[in-house]
């Protein structure tokens, strides 16, 4: 799992996948998703790493079984709160 923290407008956005869909993109009928380094990051991060930018972030952008399974275990989504784009689980978190 890789993850990257983005600081928009001083709200801070953590972006994370799983390292194996790095590089990919997902075609639909209405949108493309290019899983980028530069957005999603470069650096393996450890299960603590991910949980501590899960609960600095404003929001967080999540694709991956692994990463997903992580917040799901760790009680941090639901798992009605997935969906899935071309089978690749998906999952947007908003603190308010």
């Amino acid at each position: 799992m890789i993850g990257k923290i983005h600081d928009v407008s001083g709200n801070k956005i953590f972006a994370s996948c799983d390292k194996s869909l790095v590089g990919k993109t997902i075609i639909t009928d209405d949108f493309e998703i290019y899983f980028s380094e530069s957005f999603y990051g470069d650096r393996l991060l450890s299960k603590e790493e991910i949980l501590k930018y899960i609960d600095s972030c404003h929001s967080a952008n999540i694709f991956g079984e692994k990463v997903c399974n992580l917040l799901l275990e760790e009680k941090i989504i639901v798992k009605e709160s997935i969906i899935y784009i071309e089978k690749i689980p998906h999952v947007q978190i908003y603190k308010v």
